[in-house]
């Protein structure tokens, strides 16, 4: 694995060059948005596209040219992580968004339509959590305004014992 520092990624000028390059780290939830963080998608198999609301009980997906009695719930999160260097934005996917939250998409929008407190819990109960993030970091333009986009491919729970030993291998490594 490919360790890194959040600081690294703007140190290294990580992502500036032709491909994206990945990294992991270890880091701290600090934020999450919750107010965009979910969608209606189109129910078709592999189409993940906002769906139009038709007000006539149906839904309307432009890129599949079709109408449902139904869509399927996607997450699209934006999250703040941090480590003792710095702080970097990130976004996470279906995948990546269940695990962070630990519910899947279907019952955080159920939730938020019956239950605006306990969708609140969800958020508040993943704030200040540590995990191991697997990152691609990319330049992205878009309206002529380049930013630096992170993009979370994997989230794994932290192996203490692990960690320790890559932080003890790192301090014996400076002390040479």
């Amino acid at each position: 694995m490919n360790w890194r520092m959040l600081s690294d990624v703007k140190n290294e000028n990580m992502g500036h060059g032709e491909k994206a390059e990945y990294f992991s780290c270890v880091a701290t939830v600090v934020y999450m948005r919750k107010e965009n963080c979910l969608y209606r998608a189109c129910p078709s198999g592999d189409c993940n596209k906002k769906v139009i609301d038709q007000q006539n009980g149906f839904y309307r997906c432009e890129k599949c040219n079709r109408e449902f009695p139904n869509f399927r719930y996607r997450l699209l999160l934006s999250a703040n992580l941090a480590d003792f260097g710095d702080n970097q934005w990130v976004t996470c996917f279906q995948e990546t968004a269940e695990v962070l939250l630990g519910r899947n998409a279907e019952e955080l929008g159920q939730l938020r339509e019956t239950d605006e407190a306990e969708f609140d819990e969800v958020f508040q109960k993943a704030n200040f959590t540590t995990h191991i993030f697997k990152n691609r970091v990319k330049l992205e333009t878009y309206n002529d305004e380049s930013r630096v986009k992170v993009t979370v491919m994997e989230v794994l729970p932290i192996d203490h014992r692990e960690y320790s030993r890559r932080l003890l291998s790192n301090i014996q490594k400076l002390t040479r």
